[in-house]
This record gives C-alpha cells, structure tokens and sequence, in this order.
C-alpha cells in the first residue's frame, strides 16, 4: 500500500510540474526553455524518489529495531526470574548471609552489606544482556557513547541504585522485623512519601550526575515557550536543556520535579532537528502533564500497584519459605536472604499486571496530546512532530496490538497523527 501512494504521489508532483504555465515566448525561447524544464522535473523526480527510499527504508530499520528490542525485553524477564530462582533455590542467598554474619551480627550491618553484595551480583551476572542493550544501539547508530563512557554511567547507576536500595531495603526489613502482620502497610505508606520525596529531588541531585542541565538561552525560542507557558497557567521554575546527544541520536524532552523543582527539558537534539512551531507542540504536551496533574496521578497510581504488590508478598512469601524451607535454608521472612524472593514475586506480579501500567500512561498521554492541540492550534505542526519523532527514534508507527496492549506507554505514532488528523477545536 505505501508504494502504490508513493506511485500516486510521484505521478501527481509529476503532473503539476508539467501543467505548469510557460509565459508568452518566442518559438526559440520556447524551445531553448524545454530541456531546462525537463531537467527541473527530473531533478524533482529523483528527489522525491529518494525521499520516499529513504522514509521506506527508516520505517523497515524501524520495525527491526523494535522488534529486537521487544525481544530483549521479554527475554529478560526470563533472565531476571531464572536468576532470583537460582540464588535462592540453590542456597547462594542464604550462604551471602551466613558469611556476612561472619563479619556482624548487627542486622542493620548485615542488611547494608547483604543488599551492597547482592545489586553488585545482579549487576555483573545483568552485564551479558545490558550489553546487548548497548551493542543494539549501535547496530541501529543511535548511539553516542563508547563502550567506556556506557560503562561508566552503568556504574553511577548501580551506585545510585544502592544508594536507593539500601534506605529502602532496611526499612522493608525493619518492618519485617517491628511488624510481621502489618509490615506490608507501613512499607506501601512509607513508599509513597519516599517516591515524592525522590521525584522532588531528582532534578537537582540525580539527573546532574548524568547530564548537563542550562537554563534555555535567551531568544525567540525562549520567548515563545514562557508565552505559551502563561496562556496555558503553567509555572515552571525555569526552561532547561540537557546534553541528550552525548548518550543518544535520539530527541526527547520532558516535564519534571515537584514544587520549586518543576522545570521543563528539551534535550539538545530536539533542539537542534525541530522547528520552533514543533518543539512548542512539545512543550505543550509536557505542559499538559503538569497541569492536569499526571505525575501526582502517576505516583497515586504506581503506590496503589506497590501496595497490592507488597500485600501478595505478605500473602505468599512466608508460605514458599515454609514449603521449601530446606532448600532455601532462609528462617523467615524478616531474614534478608528472602530480598529475592520479594524481587522474585515483584517479577511476577509484573509481569501479571503488566497491560495495566502502559494503559494508564497511554491515558494519560493521549490527555496530554489533546492538551498540546487546544493550546497550540496546530494540527500540521503536531502531525510533523510525530513524524520526526518516529523517524529520528526509530519508532514503529503501528506495532501489533499485543506488543501496543502489553508494553507501549504513548499511543503508536500513526494513532497520535490520525487523533490529530480528526480532532476539532
């Protein structure tokens, strides 16, 4: 079907180059204009074939690019289960702790250390498929990273990620210890103060550490942005930028932080391949998270999720440790050594629930495309933002509806054009 529309395409541009009024000449003038004409046409002709090649060619790059990353991702999950099962059915859980406990009796002490040892663990039996991660970046060149600088921020964040770990870890454990039937509570309650505060803080404590953040410089595009800032009543603390291309070919931006830490992102990239009237469809879109609400929705949503998630583990996680308690050679749930057991029933609690968290993020982003049209007022410049976007991050306009249902949080790029396409203001 696409090349028959570029058959029609070409054959129209054709057409009209051709219908094209000649002023009044002379015969000679008029025949010494012919080849000259003829060569315009060519010349438009070839263009437009090359075009049309090179759009075909991105969207076929595009389908292989996704699907292998489709691929990666449910073949981690598999990774990730057969992992959590063999160090703890094979008793490398409970050895870690028996061998810390060598060294301290503390529990805080053996928690820290247990939780250090067991992400520096994941982390290097993870490496083969975060690996192939990076080589599929690669293989499809949109990465900008050396092997070195990848690894690099692999490590900043494995130790960011313990830093994480570890408050939230001891005070799981804490709980388990303090309150065996309530635990779950008191952890889900906890959970979402946590998540706040760390959504606050990230973009001035955690982002820096990965990229460079300037306020947006002064100039037409910066105007335009507070403008549209103040007709649609958002406040933001400032407009920034961030050095997305030392990491990506790919353009993004973003709306992120809470309260005096609220700011909107446009990645370098964005900046450099979109038009003014594109990157303001954007912002708008982002706009439109902040002002109706969708990251106090999100994290309302993601706690109500962790919560059931931390009441199945109170459910079923004391039941497996009794019905293989020679194998697992763990006491109880309070022993640190079960911290893969509760990955292990996090993963699959995931995996379960998996359609329910892109389906609330699709929700959302589809409010927020509606946002950006009745702000903007255009339609074209939406419609080519999403072009953009498919052909730069190589995106599949219309991935099957099993890979849209389970993991697409934005709608596919064809149904964000065609929502644009048939919205009325």
């Amino acid at each position: 079907m696409r090349r028959i529309l570029s058959f029609i395409l070409l054959i129209l541009l054709c057409s009209i180059i051709l219908i094209q009024s000649v002023p009044a000449q002379n015969q000679s003038e008029q025949e010494s204009s012919i080849p000259a004409m003829a060569d315009s046409s060519e010349e438009a002709l070839a263009q437009t074939i090359q075009t049309q090649l090179e759009k075909e060619e991105r969207l076929e790059k595009a389908i292989k690019y996704q699907k292998e990353k489709n691929i990666l991702y449910f073949a981690d999950q598999g990774y990730t289960i057969l992992f959590l099962v063999l160090f703890l059915f094979l008793g490398i859980s409970a050895y870690l702790r028996r061998q810390i406990e060598k060294i301290t009796k503390k529990r805080f002490w053996v928690v820290a250390f247990y939780t250090i040892l067991f992400f520096i663990i994941a982390f290097v039996i993870g490496f083969p498929s975060s690996y192939y991660g990076f080589s599929l970046e690669h293989k499809y060149e949109l990465s900008n990273q050396t092997f070195f600088q990848w690894f690099g921020e692999g490590l900043l964040s494995l130790l960011v990620l313990a830093i994480i770990a570890l408050i939230a870890v001891e005070g799981i454990y804490l709980a388990l210890r303090k309150a065996p039937r309530t635990w779950w509570i008191y952890v889900s309650v906890v959970f979402i103060i946590f998540t706040v505060i760390l959504v606050n803080l990230a973009p001035i404590l955690i982002m820096p550490l990965f990229n460079v953040y300037t306020p947006l410089p002064e100039g037409e595009l910066r105007d335009r942005l507070v403008k549209l800032s103040h007709k649609a009543n958002v406040e933001v603390e400032d407009i920034f930028t961030m050095d997305m291309s030392k990491q990506t070919k790919k353009a993004n931006a973003m709306f992120t932080g809470l309260g005096n830490t609220k700011r909107i992102v446009l990645g370098d990239n964005l900046i450099d391949e979109f038009t003014p009237d594109e990157i303001e469809v954007v912002i708008a879109h982002e706009m439109g998270h902040n002002l109706l609400r969708h990251i106090w929705w999100g994290i309302l949503f993601s706690s109500i999720l962790m919560g059931i998630g931390f009441f199945l583990i109170h459910l079923s996680g004391p039941r497996i440790i009794t019905r293989f308690r020679n194998r697992l050679k763990i006491e109880n749930m309070a022993d640190v050594a079960s911290l893969p057991l509760i990955f292990l029933i996090f993963v699959i609690y995931g995996i379960v629930t998996m359609p329910i968290g892109p389906a609330f993020s699709r929700h959302i982003e589809r409010q927020a495309d509606k946002f950006a049209l009745d702000m903007t007022y255009d339609k074209e410049a939406f419609i080519s933002t999403m072009d953009k976007l498919a052909y730069i991050n190589l995106s599949d306009p219309n991935p099957s509806p099993v890979i849209e249902f389970l993991l697409y949080d934005h709608p596919p790029i064809s149904k964000r054009i065609k929502f644009a396409e048939e919205y009325t203001f």
